[in-house]
């Protein structure tokens, strides 16, 4: 697989990895040290958090960073009733999560969607099966959908009301910009928060469709995905959504960013 500008591949024994320049000798040291970057992460982390279906190890940024002053390192692990049985293998039957994840975050990154820049990821391969990590720039002062909606102590009602609206508000640019995301949810969405004003990221763009300027986005699949996962979170919690949160998500959906 041929990859994108600014990321250079490394191969060794079982394993295949990408990196950016400054994270190049970090990820290669890591691999042929017969660690792989999650484990590595899980032992020199300054921060852990939590990460949709596990842990996210947040770590000082090596080599020439440029921008960020952390990354953060996930493990890809599988949903839904399948993980009762493979939990964090996957088939070698296509491109592993994390190249694909790269050339759809790259491509929606160009598009204007705000998503954290990918630094890393790499794939072990046993048999028919691989399991894998992927590192990426840390944002800063971020919590997911859910937690900024339901499960902030203290959160009152303009707070939930803003990270809803800027929810919407990204809803609106995926579709505007045709990226779209196969498995929207709360937790997939970042959310920013500075009094009330809030803005959003969007992660695990692995799956995503990223369509031509001559074919329109869905509108209502990502919609639709994103309030039965927040209706989903209302009735786990026993926080049911009231009209003003409802209105400033759909609003959100209508701004125009």
């Amino acid at each position: 697989m041929r990859l994108p500008e600014g990321y250079l591949g490394i191969t060794h024994k079982n394993s295949s990895a990408f990196a950016v320049s400054a994270a190049l000798e970090w990820a290669h040291s890591v691999l042929y040290s017969g660690a792989t970057l999650y484990e590595w992460a899980s032992q020199n982390f300054t921060r852990q958090a939590q990460a949709g279906r596990g842990s996210a190890f947040i770590f000082p940024a090596l080599g020439r960073a440029e921008n960020a002053t952390h990354w953060v390192a996930r493990h890809y692990r599988r949903g839904g009733i399948i993980a009762s049985y493979l939990d964090d293998r996957y088939l070698v039957t296509r491109t592993p999560r994390p190249f694909s994840e790269l050339l759809a975050s790259v491509e929606a990154r160009s598009r204007g969607i705000p998503t954290p820049r990918i630094i890393a990821g790499a794939v072990c391969r046993s048999g028919f099966f691989y399991r894998a990590d992927l590192v990426t720039e840390y944002v800063p002062d971020v919590t997911n959908l859910a937690s900024a909606v339901f499960r902030t102590k203290g959160s009152n009602l303009a707070l939930r009301t803003a990270a809803l609206h800027a929810a919407g508000n990204l809803v609106h640019l995926l579709e505007n910009q045709r990226v779209v995301h196969a498995d929207l949810n709360a937790s997939n969405i970042l959310v920013n928060q500075v009094g009330v004003v809030a803005s959003a990221h969007v992660i695990d763009l692995d799956r995503c469709r990223l369509l031509s300027p001559t074919v329109r986005a869905p509108i209502g699949f990502m919609r639709r995905r994103l309030e039965h996962s927040l209706e989903k979170l209302a009735q786990r919690y026993g926080q049911p959504l009231n009209e003003t949160l409802w209105t400033a998500l759909r609003d959100g959906y209508e701004t125009q960013l």
